[in-house]
């Protein structure tokens, strides 16, 4: 082996081994602590008689997910008001199905989410998250009243509501 060929040789474990050091734990878990998908938050709310924001509505039996995939929400088959599912990193909008109750199926109004896509670096383990920034929604007016955007940065940040859809 050639003097070049041997530094070369040696370079090459050297990167391998720091490439193998930042991406995994001893135990072969990836150190990357950082949730890199993040989850825009919805609250059903019924409409005020006051004008005041409006109060918590409790759907009997929501079913929540996308429309074009058919695909429903962790979580969305119980009592809830509130739900959190994925935007979609690909395109700048998606569009989500709400049907407050299983039991009375025609009453399905879908929400459409326009939102611009910004990659955030994280670190050289975990590697990019997609952040985004909301800049309008399109609901159907079935059973929804209105809907309006309360925090426009979707981010790792759980305690927030992005988007309140009010019922009549």
């Amino acid at each position: 082996m050639t003097k070049r060929n041997s530094i070369l040789f040696v370079l090459f474990f050297l990167l391998c081994g720091m490439h193998m050091a930042c991406n995994k734990n001893n135990d072969g878990r990836s150190p990357c602590l950082e949730p890199r998908r993040y989850f825009l938050k919805l609250q059903a709310m019924n409409a005020a008689d006051t004008g005041s924001t409006g109060v918590e509505y409790k759907m009997p039996s929501p079913v929540v997910g996308y429309v074009d995939t058919s695909t429903w929400f962790p979580g969305s088959t119980f009592p809830g008001s509130t739900f959190a599912g994925p935007l979609s990193a690909i395109v700048d909008s998606t569009r989500w199905f709400i049907m407050p109750d299983t039991n009375n199926r025609t009453q399905l109004d879908t929400i459409t989410f326009y939102y611009e896509r910004k990659p955030v670096f994280l670190s050289t383990a975990c590697g990019y998250a997609m952040v985004y920034s909301l800049k309008n929604i399109v609901t159907t007016n079935y059973l929804i009243d209105s809907a309006r955007i309360e925090k426009t940065e979707v981010t790792n940040a759980t305690d927030v509501i992005h988007v309140k859809v009010f019922y009549n």
